[in-house]
């Protein structure tokens, strides 16, 4: 389309009577082009100024749109206002539309409905009422060179702007829980309503979908303490209310703004800088520091029970007692009782043990593995499950205790199994269980270790180890 400046020269040379070729070299456009524009209104010195066509028709080649066009473009973002002009071209060629793609691009720009502009409310949290969390990662260049990606997990109170910030390993249910509790004995307390995005590990049910499910282990935590979870529907950021992007004030905040030699430099300067923002510096937003701040809704916070404190809340799983007395979790095996087998039981999931109940018994207590792979068991397990087994299984049940142990454990069991004689492994795997009894696992796992480097692949060797390293 030729510019409307450019129009305006083609009717004042024509009024000087210059030729329509002389006015084509001298404004770079085509003769058919002069000659269509001169019949043309002459544009107006605001419709200069403006370098559009204000109330007019469309000036030159008109698109191949007609009237029924037009009416089937209108009937198709009535049904999809989103529809892209490439799916608008792609439907009129089947019907026989010979127009160029930009032309329907254009009539699809024209004909698309405007949308619909919500009126939104910014409002104030009032005391102890909103908290905001939410999940957050940077990646930093410490001092070496060296780089990291940091996850961390946020919160603030709506109406003081108290900060809080954990540093954490991944995202998954259990660390929002345990993240939540750690920032809740940071206040002093819970706010009533806890403001959320949609991450699956909080939010089990869909955007949308109502009544709304929490994932079980968050929806235990809101019970306990009579919270009422808000989740903000995705690209509707404008529904926390007038709290800032809580990630986009951390990150350039601290992690950007700072220099770390490692990642526990990051967690001691993390300390420095939650004291700054909290206690020392005013809020942009409210022109108060947090902390004076807070002491207006401290009081106004819902108090942690005894039991819920990061270091021991435990979050509860229920799992079915496999028929070899074991029970997973976080791909770890755990033994239990061999009298529970074939029940429900719950595990009592802290943050470095868990507890296995059944029907209010305690079935098992373990020092806390994720993902180990290997059977975690402790001489009482042993011992149990001794005492319902017998005949051939004893024999296999204490090589596979002495298997667990690890890779050395299970080379030096290879060695010992391919020996010359089919069944010498009995008697040598019953006598190392009894060490493994006696011992336990570490110091009999050295053993082992040491007699396969030496390739002295017997139990006295292994007893001979033990007493070495205990002089």
């Amino acid at each position: 389309m030729i510019p409307v400046m450019t129009r305006s020269h083609i009717h004042v040379l024509a009024k000087a009577e210059h030729t329509q070729a002389d006015i084509a070299a001298r404004l770079d456009v085509g003769e058919r082009s002069v000659r269509r524009i001169v019949h043309e209104p002459e544009p107006t010195p605001e419709e200069v100024c403006a370098d559009r066509r204000v109330d007019a028709p469309r000036l030159g080649r008109p698109p191949k749109a007609d009237q029924l066009t037009v009416a089937r473009v209108q009937q198709f973002l009535a049904e999809d206002p989103k529809m892209r002009a490439t799916e608008a071209y792609r439907r009129a060629v089947e019907w026989g539309y010979t127009g160029r793609r930009s032309a329907m691009s254009e009539l699809v720009r024209r004909l698309r409905p405007t949308p619909a502009t919500d009126v939104v409310v910014r409002f104030e949290g009032l005391p102890g009422e909103y908290g905001q969390f939410d999940f957050g990662e940077a990646i930093v260049t410490y001092t070496d060179g060296r780089k990291e990606k940091i996850l961390f997990f946020a919160g603030r109170l709506k109406f003081s702007r108290l900060v809080h910030v954990v540093m954490v390993r991944n995202q998954t249910a259990e660390t929002v829980v345990r993240s939540l509790v750690e920032t809740f004995e940071a206040w002093g307390g819970a706010p009533r309503e806890w403001v959320f995005d949609n991450p699956r590990t909080i939010r089990a049910s869909l955007p949308g979908v109502v009544p709304v499910r929490t994932h079980d282990h968050l929806r235990d935590l809101l019970a306990e303490m009579r919270g009422i979870p808000t989740f903000c529907l995705p690209a509707h950021g404008n529904q926390k209310g007038s709290v800032e992007n809580l990630v986009g004030f951390v990150k350039p905040g601290f992690f950007f703004a700072r220099r770390f030699r490692d990642r526990a430099d990051v967690a001691s300067q993390l300390v420095e800088w939650l004291h700054d923002v909290n206690h020392v510096r005013p809020c942009r937003a409210t022109d108060e520091i947090p902390a004076v701040r807070f002491e207006r809704e401290r009081d106004l916070l819902r108090a942690l029970p005894a039991h819920i404190r990061s270091e021991n809340y435990a979050i509860r799983v229920q799992r079915v007692v496999s028929p070899s007395a074991l029970v997973h979790h976080t791909s770890t095996p755990y033994a239990v009782d061999p009298a529970a087998v074939g029940h429900t039981v719950d595990l009592l999931v802290r943050r470095d043990t868990i507890e296995i109940v059944d029907q209010g018994r305690v079935v098992g207590r373990h020092t806390r593995h994720d993902r180990r792979g290997s059977v975690v068991r402790t001489r009482e397990d042993r011992h149990d499950t001794l005492k319902v087994i017998g005949g051939r299984q004893t024999g296999f049940f204490k090589r596979e205790c002495v298997r667990e142990l690890g890779e050395a454990a299970e080379e030096f069991l290879t060695r010992l199994v391919h020996a010359d004689e089919p069944s010498v492994w009995h008697e040598p795997v019953a006598e190392l269980f009894d060490m493994l009894q006696e011992h336990g696992d570490a110091r009999v796992l050295v053993a082992i270790t040491a007699c396969v480097r030496a390739r002295t692949i017997t139990a006295v060797a292994v007893r001979r180890a033990l007493a070495k390293a205990a002089a």
